[in-house]
């Protein structure tokens, strides 16, 4: 039996992980079996298409789209000829960032002693190095501490008398 060379497209990384749900963000996914042509793909995140900017036999870049409403996440990428890539649980992520006034509908972040609600679909990260302390937090969708981006030591301070997860996730540290 002769190996033709084609290898099934699989996705090894995704760079960055977390984007912004205004979309513009630019993403790199690297895996095997790419196509270097970018009119061979069709990628979309949470349904919403990325607009494909850069593309190599290991690598393709798109640019987000802006991300309305409370949305599933979901990574598709299509490679024409190749079918889909296999993508390792490996997934861009839309998100709200604390630090962001947007996320508080254009107001300020909570206080001391508030309770905040994450609901199901919204991707909270948490980029801060202190908050307040708070009441309650009740999060059915995500709630995201990324690791400082240089220095592994950093901190960051979360304070809630209650934290409830329902059917959501909790995101600390790193493996």
């Amino acid at each position: 039996m002769a190996f033709d060379g084609s290898i099934t497209p699989l996705l090894t990384d995704v760079n960055p992980r977390y984007g912004t749900v205004t979309g513009g963000d630019s993403v790199t996914f690297t895996g095997l079996g790419f196509s270097a042509n970018t009119a061979d793909y069709s990628i979309t995140l949470d349904g919403i298409n990325c607009l494909v900017t850069a593309a190599s036999s290991t690598s393709v870049t798109c640019t987000t789209g802006k991300r309305p409403g409370l949305i599933p996440t979901s990574t598709v990428i299509y490679i024409a000829g190749k079918g889909l890539v296999s993508n390792q649980g490996l997934v861009f992520t839309y998100a709200n960032f604390w630090s962001n006034d947007k996320t508080w509908g254009g107001e300020f972040a909570p206080m001391e002693g508030e309770t905040v609600y994450i609901p199901s679909g919204l991707n909270l990260v948490v980029d801060v190095d202190r908050t307040p302390r708070l009441n309650t937090i009740l999060c059915e969708g995500s709630i995201i501490f990324l690791p400082h981006p240089t220095n592994p030591n950093h901190e960051r301070y979360f304070d809630a008398m209650n934290i409830f997860v329902l059917n959501g996730r909790f995101e600390a540290g790193t493996e």
